[in-house]
This record gives structure tokens, C-alpha cells and sequence, in this order.
């Protein structure tokens, strides 16, 4: 009986132990994640007593401001629901996203470095004021970019590929943050998702807007020039199956220049196994595929782009075979991007082979007015030597500019565009992509434009959209 007891008070102990560590490692070592966890509802009530921070647009303009009623502080949006999935909500029912989570320590004042004054509130216990966020972000381009999806679904991104500030970046179906509490059962259950953010989470097959990447890599490495000349007969066979282009069409004697413009699947999936598997992952890479896009957004709100089976990102160095490859390289096969990689994509041929670093902040302002944060331009992936850049952008041109190109619906008068279509046939309808840069001579906006479940191809459906926010874009007298 003595050693049953024994027995018993000796789990007794272990037990009470194990709940003291782990009370500690909860109070203590992990006390700082619980509580800057988004949906900490104590904290974001108590953070509501706090003035947070102004979220303002790249020419100042308040995208998010705050208002006091009864003791606390609730966000208005001046400007109406402009770029909704990237600023994010702020509830303390929902929880907190986009801007208004990555950079909550600046707009509540928590953050170092905001000056004296933060230290002064909290040592006479007063409450902080938070710092203003000033974002990349140009109304007039967001609007444009916004207003050209209206009635559709998908994402528009576009960005300064000198930079890497992104100037504009749409989803829809999309939402309204000032009634977002109010409509949430609704706006969860909504099969059009429309809380998603497309351009950053939108998986898709990039079709022949990945013909961009598979031409670095065969000019890059010297595999083609411009002037290769390849015979199509419709029909490339290759490991036991084939590649057919779209609708079946025949195209003949063809140089790659041709075959970009016309966009051409037999010649790219040629080139594709000219550079082989490693080489046109290895390009891939180059241009960013496989990393998750440094943007200022919430861990698991901005996605790699890759190889993907049934929802996993497959490793670089899953096997494919030569048949694989050659639909790799037209942007089919299991390959995935988001909007925002394939305007990287553009990007990094506008600027010269060189993807910068893509950011939605641009200053952290304290209340004293001072600048207490500055985004510098960085490098993020070298995807190509600059000659094979200056190439790839000559023969951009010629798929908006050349009679028979299939992205001549995004022309603009007197400015030089260069892009490239990309239409995925996802069972019935397709999914329609479009990326571009302008001008071609000194590129200052990068876009791509993916709308899904459409019948129209991405140079009848994509092309006009990009041209329209193109046309705006180019119109602004300062870009970030």
C-alpha cells in the first residue's frame, strides 16, 4: 500500500513539474510570441486605447487613419477601400493583417528608435503614439489597377524595376475594410474568396508568360540566338508524348524571335530540353522561383512560386523527364507562379537581368514628423547577364509591336512596350496572363495581369488591362 502511494506521489511530482516548465516556457520564454500574435484579442484591445499610426499612400495621402469614440481608437479610411489586402484590417474580434500586422510595433509606437518622446510617454506611463507608415503604394496607379478587375477574378502587380517598389498590387473579387467585421460570415463563406490576396497568394499556371524565363536561359547559355531557326509542324514528340501549341496551330520555318512573338509551344519546348531540366530550374531560381518574395506582408500571406504537386512545393531537384521539361518550359506542367513573381519576372529583364528586391514601405515617419525608417533599393536575384537582358527585351518588343504579335492590344501611342502573353487552358476556360514593362528604352513601371476562368486568351483578355495601367502609371509625374 506505501509503495502504491509512493508510486502515485512520485507521478504526482513529475506531473506538477511538468506543468511548472511549462507554465514558464508559456509565461516566460514564449510570452513575447503569444503576444504578438495577430489575433492576441487583450493585446489589440488594449493597443485600441493607443493612437495608432497613419498608413498613407507614396504622395501622402491617408489610406488608414484613426478616429477616438469612447476611449478608443478605431481605423477610417479616407481614401476608401484602396489596396485592401495589402494594408490589412485591424479588429479586435478578427485579428489583425497586411500592413497592419507586419509593421504594428511602428503604428503603436512600440518600436525602437522612434525617438524621445515614446520613452518619455512610457516613463510617466502615459500612452505612445504611434509612427506613420508611409507605403509605395500611388492611388491614381492602384485605382486604375483596381477599377481595370472590376467584374473579374484575378491580380494585377506592378512595380518600378529599378526599385523594386511596388506601385500598385489589385486581387479581385476584393473587399471593403470598413465593413469588414460586419460582412465576415459573409465574406468568409463567399466561394469567390474574396479575402484572398491574388497577387501574392494566387497559384497559377503562368502558361506562355514563362517563355520569358525558358528564353534567358537558352540565350543566356548560348543554346539559341534570336536568329536560330526552327521548323515547326505542330507537333514537337518528345519521350513518348508531345507538345502541341495552342489551338493546333502550324507555324513552319521559324527564328526564336518569331517563335517568342507568335509564341510558338513546339520551338520553346525545344529549347527547354536544349537546357535541360537543371538548366531551366536553375534559370527559374534565378529570377526568384522556389523563394518566397521579401515583401513586407504576414509569414504565409506571400507564396514561392515553383513546381507544385497536389498543393506541395516540390524541390528544385524533383525529377522530371525530357516530356516534362518541354512543358515546363511553355509554363505548363506542374509549374505555379503568383502575379507578383511574374511581374519580378518582367522586372528583372527591364532592369538589366537584375530582380530587386520587391517593398511596399517606403519611410517610417515618428510623430515628430522625422524619418526614423527609409527602404534603400536592394538586390534581390541575378537572373541573366545584361546582354542576354537587352536581348530578351528587343524580342519583348516584337510580341506588342510585330504584325501578327499576340500581345498587340497592349500598344501605346509613342511609348515602347514590350511584354508577353501567356494563356492556361484550365479545363473549359483559360487562364489569361499578360507581362510588360515600359518604356522598353528605359523602363520605369513593370505589370503583370493574370484573370482567371476566362474564354479569351491572355493577349485578348490580359494584354488591354496591362495597357491600361500602364498608360496611368506612366502619366504619374513621381514614381517611388
Amino acid at each position: 500500500m506505501n509503495r502504491a502511494i509512493s508510486r502515485m506521489f512520485l507521478v504526482g511530482v513529475v506531473l506538477f513539474a511538468a506543468l511548472v516548465a511549462n507554465l514558464t516556457w508559456i509565461q516566460v520564454f514564449h510570452a513575447k510570441a503569444l503576444f504578438d500574435k495577430p489575433q492576441n484579442q487583450r493585446r489589440i484591445a488594449e493597443d485600441m486605447k493607443i493612437k495608432r499610426g497613419r498608413i498613407l499612400a507614396f504622395d501622402g495621402t491617408t489610406i488608414a487613419g484613426s478616429v477616438r469614440r469612447s476611449g478608443y481608437y478605431y481605423r477610417t479610411y479616407p481614401s476608401g477601400s484602396l489596396a485592401p489586402h495589402i494594408v490589412g484590417y485591424e479588429s479586435v474580434r478578427l485579428g489583425l493583417t497586411g500592413i497592419e500586422v507586419t509593421m504594428d510595433d511602428y503604428l503603436t509606437g512600440r518600436a525602437g528608435g522612434l525617438g524621445v518622446q515614446p520613452f518619455i510617454d512610457r516613463l510617466l506611463g502615459r500612452r505612445p503614439t504611434g509612427a506613420d507608415v508611409k507605403l509605395t503604394i500611388v492611388p491614381e496607379v492602384q485605382r486604375a489597377a483596381q477599377a481595370a478587375l472590376v467584374g473579374k477574378t484575378g491580380a494585377i502587380v506592378a512595380l518600378d524595376p529599378l526599385t523594386g517598389a511596388v506601385i500598385a498590387s489589385a486581387s479581385a473579387p476584393t473587399y471593403n475594410l470598413g465593413d469588414v467585421e460586419d460582412r465576415w460570415r459573409r465574406l468568409r463563406s463567399d466561394p469567390s474568396a474574396p479575402l484572398l490576396d491574388r497577387a501574392t497568394q494566387g497559384l497559377y499556371p503562368p502558361g506562355s508568360s514563362l517563355k520569358v524565363v525558358t528564353a534567358a536561359a537558352g540565350l543566356d547559355t548560348g543554346k539559341v540566338t534570336p536568329t536560330t531557326v526552327f521548323n515547326d509542324t505542330g507537333t514537337y514528340v518528345i519521350y513518348g508524348g508531345k507538345v502541341t501549341n495552342y489551338h493546333g496551330e502550324v507555324f513552319g520555318t521559324n527564328t526564336f524571335t518569331q517563335a517568342l512573338t507568335s509564341s510558338i509551344n513546339t520551338t520553346f519546348g525545344k529549347v527547354g530540353d536544349l537546357v535541360g531540366r537543371a538548366g531551366l530550374v536553375g534559370y527559374m531560381q534565378h529570377f526568384g522561383f522556389w523563394a518566397v518574395p521579401p515583401i513586407e506582408q504576414p509569414a504565409g500571406s506571400v507564396l514561392a512560386s515553383g513546381r507544385y504537386d497536389g498543393g506541395t512545393l516540390l524541390s528544385p531537384d524533383a525529377k522530371m523527364d525530357p516530356l516534362a521539361v518541354a512543358w515546363a518550359a511553355v509554363g505548363q506542367e506542374k509549374v505555379l507562379a503568383t502575379p507578383l513573381q511574374m511581374a519580378l519576372v518582367a522586372a528583372g529583364v527591364a532592369n538589366g537581368g537584375r530582380v530587386m528586391k520587391p517593398f511596399l514601405v517606403q519611410q517610417v515617419i515618428s510623430p515628430s514628423g522625422k524619418v526614423v525608417k527609409q527602404t534603400s533599393p536592394a538586390l534581390w536575384q541575378t537572373a541573366m547577364s545584361p546582354a542576354t537582358a537587352a536581348t530578351l527585351n528587343t524580342m519583348m518588343q516584337q510580341v506588342v509591336n510585330a504584325p501578327g504579335g499576340t500581345g498587340t492590344a497592349a500598344a501605346l501611342p509613342g511609348v515602347k512596350v514590350a511584354g508577353k502573353t501567356g494563356t492556361a487552358e484550365r479545363g473549359t476556360t483559360n487562364m489569361a496572363w499578360f507581362i510588360a514593362f515600359a518604356p522598353a528604352d528605359a523602363p520605369r513601371v513593370a505589370v503583370a495581369v493574370a484573370v482567371e476562368n476566362t474564354l479569351s486568351t491572355g493577349g485578348e483578355e490580359a494584354a488591354p488591362l496591362a495597357a491600361q495601367v500602364l498608360k496611368v502609371a506612366l502619366a504619374q509625374a513621381q514614381l517611388p
